[in-house]
């Protein structure tokens, strides 16, 4: 089976190589790439035989990219597409493994035949190497990717029969022993390591080459990385001894130390329990990954262990306090929406609950938001921003606050600029303006009146109206945002029944148990307690 690859950062042109009746000539899978980082990605999960690249790209270049091919994939072939300009500058390329070049703009008849030619080449020298010597050149060449699927698997839960195993690690050239204690080291990156993912990379090897220049001489080492953003090294003693894990916090910080002296920056490293190869290592990478999510971001430079305890009881009360963020979405209530991820995030930066979880926790609250107002306006959420929106497919970005609030802000500017309801409507402006009084003053006087007073209209007229728009009475909008804001404080604080009957307007504590007990079915002692608060 022949694949192909293509690479160019035009979309229009890499769409136009990518139809062409590429089985014609025997090519049965093609990959697309618009940068030569996503070209290296498709290289690393998939043999790919032959790389037609343009030699302008931002980032990785069309020569850096067929020079990284030559020194990790020597068996697949280049082919360079170059403008006129380039003409001598392709020609350099020839020392890297690259087959020919085509000059731009190139018909798709001429591109075929070229591809045709090297494919022909290709399949001369598996004829002439033979079955055997082929299997094991491959095997060879995509050693690092077996071996990192194989990691994966297993830290996955997929357990393979032990003859299989034993065989597969033979033939990953893996000295790993089955029946024998192993312990995970997980490393976090966590601040100056380059702004662009090439550059993040790049620091990624570097990390890695730190740990195992450190830890080879008395562990073997087996790495990958997971679809968290964390590298994974599961160790093992070479000779057999008793693993001191006290040992293995001490190589932690030295990792930490030569990482801050030779890179400039931090990594916080989790060092696992002691655990049985391999059928115990699935439950203690489970362990180890549950126990670094709860780890806060700012906590950076750290070494913890699956027993380090931290605690995820603190609510994030900005994000649930009502009026709730998909309400103000719906009211076209922008700037008051802006205001809520402002004090969400503030909130996160001075509790210190920018952590993993916390951070899952906000995405997903806002992205069902989003959704829903990308609904109502008869499109899905990646039309509405332009296929600008998925954080939660990017590991590393999801873990940090900084990336988080970044489309945060930016997916609530797109949902607005394509808003099907236009806040400069006067009744929508009013019932804006009507909510935002009654908010501010849910603990003083909100009685129809004083309403009706702020907005200067009669009270019976602002009933009507209010009625007309929002389908309830201004009352049961009151009573429901006193009632979802009692709901949050006594799930998220400690404050005392009085004193929140006090904050919300009642006078009369018991009179607000009974109105809570009845739209809770539940006391407020009781809802607390359902909901274990502890201060």
């Amino acid at each position: 089976m022949t694949k192909l690859l293509l690479v160019d950062d035009e979309p229009m042109l890499l769409m136009s190589m990518a139809a062409n009746d590429w089985e014609l000539i025997g090519i049965e899978e093609v990959f697309q790439a618009s940068s030569g980082l996503e070209a290296l990605d498709i290289l690393r999960q998939h043999a790919i035989d032959i790389v037609v690249t343009d030699i302008r790209m931002p980032g990785m270049d069309g020569l850096q990219l067929c020079k990284h091919i030559q020194s990790h994939y020597p068996r697949t072939k280049c082919i360079l597409l170059s403008g006129f300009g380039e003409f001598e500058y392709a020609r350099a390329a020839l020392r890297y493994g690259t087959v020919n070049y085509l000059l731009k703009p190139i018909k798709d008849e001429e591109l075929m035949e070229e591809v045709s030619t090297v494919k022909s080449g290709l399949d001369n020298e598996r004829q002439q190497k033979g079955n055997v010597e082929q299997a094991l050149q491959t095997l060879h060449v995509h050693l690092p990717l077996l071996r990192e699927k194989l990691l994966d698997d297993l830290l996955s839960g997929v357990l393979l029969p032990e003859d299989r195993l034993i065989e597969r690690l033979r033939e990953y050239r893996l000295p790993f022993r089955t029946g024998i204690d192993c312990n995970l080291l997980l490393i976090r990156m966590d601040e100056a390591f380059g702004e662009s993912d090439q550059d993040f990379a790049l620091y990624e090897f570097a990390v890695y080459n730190i740990a195992a220049e450190l830890l080879d001489k008395k562990y073997e080492v087996w790495s990958y990385k997971d679809s968290y953003g964390y590298l994974c090294l599961l160790l093992q003693k070479i000779n057999m001894d008793v693993v001191d894990e006290q040992e293995l916090e001490h190589a932690a910080m030295e990792i930490q130390s030569n990482v801050s002296r030779y890179l400039k920056g931090k990594t916080s490293i989790l060092v696992s329990e002691t655990c049985r190869f391999p059928e115990e290592a699935a439950g203690q990478y489970r362990k180890s990954l549950n126990a670094f999510r709860k780890v806060p971001r700012s906590e950076r430079g750290i070494i913890i262990s699956t027993t380090t305890t931290y605690s995820l009881s603190n609510s994030l009360q900005s994000l649930y306090s009502p009026p709730g963020f998909q309400q103000l979405l719906e009211a076209g209530r922008w700037e008051d929406a802006r205001a809520k991820i402002i004090d969400v995030f503030a909130e996160v930066q001075v509790k210190k609950l920018d952590t993993e979880e916390h951070m899952l926790e906000i995405v997903y609250c806002l992205t069902n938001s989003f959704l829903y107002i990308a609904h109502l306006q008869n499109k899905t959420l990646m039309e509405v921003t332009g296929y600008d929106s998925d954080i939660a497919a990017d590991p590393r970005g999801l873990s940090e606050i900084g990336r988080v609030r970044e489309w945060a802000d930016r997916v609530l500017g797109y949902l607005e600029s394509g808003s099907v309801r236009e806040i400069k409507d006067t009744k929508t402006k009013l019932i804006v303006k009507i909510h935002r009084f009654i908010e501010a003053r849910i603990a003083e006087d909100v009685s129809l009146q004083t309403i009706a007073d702020h907005v200067d209209l009669h009270p019976v007229y602002l009933s009507t109206l209010y009625k007309q728009e929002t389908k309830e009475n201004i009352s049961d909008f009151i009573m429901r945002y006193r009632m979802e804001k009692a709901g949050m404080l006594l799930s998220t604080s400690d404050i005392k029944i009085y004193e929140l009957a006090s904050q919300l307007g009642f006078q009369n504590p018991p009179y607000f148990s009974r109105l809570f007990k009845n739209y809770y079915g539940a006391t407020p002692q009781e809802y607390r307690e359902r909901y274990q608060f502890k201060p």
